[in-house]
């Protein structure tokens, strides 16, 4: 059971130094790409560019890889308020996404905010605001389960591969490409084999396709539907497991009722792993 975390007044943010915060988590370089890292006691704040090429997506950073900086950001908030110096697996269980207009041109640096608001033994919720040129470009919260080092090693130990490491890339790759077809009002995006390069940082020796980079394929397949530029106005999406390296995968989306909205589901071996609703805003 979560319990609501209550803030009180802070003190001025302080640096924070990156290898004592990363020896806690359990995410690496290049899926980790935070900088300017600081905390005030309460919250954890960083900022980020962005790495994706740009798309039909507006704004200055596309909203995949705002949710993939922010869920890092919140676990590193979950971690500091822990207290504990042992690393601990945060694991995404579910987001809300509330995007934002903002004028700010791609690539501008943007603004993490990220505070936990519930905590429990086993979970952990943070909501996290992002901004650019001080105004405001998203909100999110994210839920996440809370697993020790040696629960992590032990439930997913057929998953160990000693060979990969995520520290050899200095950025992300972009999205693994795949092969598109549309049956009736659903379109679907398959990856035969899911790339070790695609779960680069996530994480160290179980190559696991981060939630995000499975938001992004999907979000992918909804702007190849939409045809227009856009914006994402939301998104509410549930994770209930990982699309691991070497493992097939399928993103299929389809149309509701409303105009922009889209029902995603991701599939490895044809288990359900992922589902998002995903609002798109039209942008003329």
């Amino acid at each position: 059971m979560l319990d609501q975390v209550h803030h009180s007044a802070t003190a001025a943010p302080v640096p924070l130094e990156v290898n004592t915060l990363l020896r806690r988590i359990c995410v690496r370089p290049p899926y980790f790409a935070l900088r300017d890292l600081q905390s005030d006691g309460m919250s954890f704040f960083a900022t980020a560019v962005a790495e994706r090429p740009i798309s039909n997506e507006v704004g200055p950073m596309q909203a995949a890889e705002i949710s993939r900086h922010a869920a890092i950001c919140g676990l590193c908030a979950a971690a500091l308020a822990l207290g504990s110096n042992d690393r601990q697996y945060y694991l995404a269980q579910d987001a809300i996404y509330t995007g934002f207009a903002n004028a700010a041109p791609y690539g501008s640096v943007i603004s993490f905010m990220a505070s936990v608001v519930e905590q429990g033994k086993r979970q952990v919720a943070a909501e996290i605001t992002v901004s650019a040129g001080r105004k405001p470009m998203a909100h999110l919260r994210v839920t996440y389960t809370i697993l020790s080092e040696a629960a992590f090693k032990r439930l997913f130990r057929s998953k160990y591969s000693p060979a990969f490491a995520g520290l050899a890339r200095e950025r992300m790759p972009d999205p693994p490409p795949g092969k598109f077809c549309r049956k009736g009002e659903t379109c679907t995006l398959t990856l035969e084999v899911v790339p070790e390069e695609a779960c680069a940082g996530h994480f160290d020796h179980y190559p696991a396709m981060p939630v995000a980079v499975l938001m992004g394929q999907l979000g992918l397949v909804a702007e190849r539907m939409h045809g227009a530029p856009y914006r994402v106005a939301s998104a509410n999406m549930t994770a209930s497991d990982f699309c691991w390296a070497g493992e097939s995968a399928r993103f299929e989306v389809s149309p509701l009722a409303e105009a922009g909205l889209y029902a995603c589901t991701a599939f490895a071996t044809d288990a359900v792993v992922s589902e998002m609703t995903l609002q798109l805003q039209s942008v003329f």
